[in-house]
């Protein structure tokens, strides 16, 4: 009997060829962004819990297919508004070192341009802010306790941390006494360094971008406070010469990280293009406000590619609605 893992693989497939079969087409029209947050070998605890890696050899993989079906575009084209039939993009979140180590020399190999939205924070060596909020949820028992204590609710939804708040964690530091620098460091592993930065800068197909200061969830930040780390972001970013000016939501969840009103905001702070990390195709090609579809090791054949690039069409679609009523909920 298939276990679970081998049911999704085997409808994914179905799903892609049915999609390249009878949708292919609809790429002609739109604008695919591709997501990833890290290339290698050796991913972190971090890494593997989020399913943020992709393997470099998968990763080589998937940017061939890329290329190959279509037409990727680079930052300029994107702002100049020429935008061609079947166009794609390729972007990174963060900063972390597998990108730089791994994922830079596919790209510069098969001549693929690449946004990375860069927290500048820890690239400087200070702590990642998304690794602190989810080690913390995820190691530290009490902090779960103090966070349902400090926000003032009965409950809250998971997961705990897109609810932290500055002022949460910081409390709840100061009351543990505790220094969670080097347990972060170890649980998200490495982030690239200025000189990585500065050696992939002179690439022609790598692109740096805003990504906020530090990885901060967008909602949890007063207007003022998102101002300040759009600004104090940029100002280190416009250091180098492939700087570009599109941003990223950290978390990237509509309402859930961020609000339409903090599009507004970025957009006034001179933002050409805001991303979220929503796994929509984008049919407004010319749109200021964007979407993304993120890549993982699960997607390691063209036709699940095309099942991801499919994917929130598929919720919609009557004929995977009826599958899934059939593998009741299994998927």
């Amino acid at each position: 009997m298939l276990n679970k893992k081998s049911l999704k693989s085997l409808f994914a497939t179905f799903a892609g060829a049915y999609f390249r079969v009878f949708k292919n087409s609809v790429l002609n029209n739109t604008l695919t962004v591709f997501l990833y947050h890290d290339v290698s070998n050796t991913p972190s605890e971090f890494s593997r819990l989020y399913n943020l890696n992709v393997f470099p050899d998968l990763f080589e993989f998937q940017i061939k297919y890329i290329k190959e079906c279509f037409n990727v575009i680079s930052p300029q084209q994107l702002i100049s508004g020429s935008v061609p039939p079947r166009a794609a993009m390729v972007t990174f979140d963060d900063g972390l070192k597998g990108i730089f180590s791994n994922a830079v020399e596919i790209l510069n190999k098969n001549e693929v341009p690449a946004v990375i939205f860069l927290n500048m924070e820890p690239i400087s060596g200070e702590i990642f802010y998304s690794g602190l909020i989810t080690w913390l949820c995820e190691k530290e028992n009490t902090f779960a306790e103090h966070l349902l204590g400090s926000t003032g609710k009965e409950h809250i939804s998971k997961p705990y941390f897109l609810h932290c708040t500055r002022e949460i964690v910081n409390s709840w530091i100061k009351q543990s006494g505790r220094d969670f620098k080097n347990d972060v460091y170890r649980f998200t592993g490495p982030f690239a360094s200025e000189d990585d930065l500065l050696r992939a800068s002179e690439s022609p197909y790598i692109y740096y971008a805003n990504h906020l200061y530090n990885h901060d969830v967008a909602l949890s930040l007063s207007d003022d406070e998102l101002k300040a780390s759009y600004m104090q972001n940029m100002e280190k970013l416009k250091c180098y010469k492939n700087y570009t000016n599109l941003f990223a939501f950290p978390f990237g969840q509509p309402e859930t990280t961020f609000s339409e009103k903090q599009i507004e905001i970025i957009l006034s702070m001179g933002a050409d293009k805001v991303f979220s990390s929503l796994p929509n195709l984008n049919y407004s090609v010319h749109s200021p406000y964007l979407h993304r579809i993120a890549l993982t090791d699960f997607n390691n054949t063209r036709l699940k590619i095309l099942y991801q690039v499919f994917y929130n069409e598929m919720k919609v679609n009557y004929i995977f609605k009826s599958l899934k009523k059939l593998f009741s909920g299994k998927l």
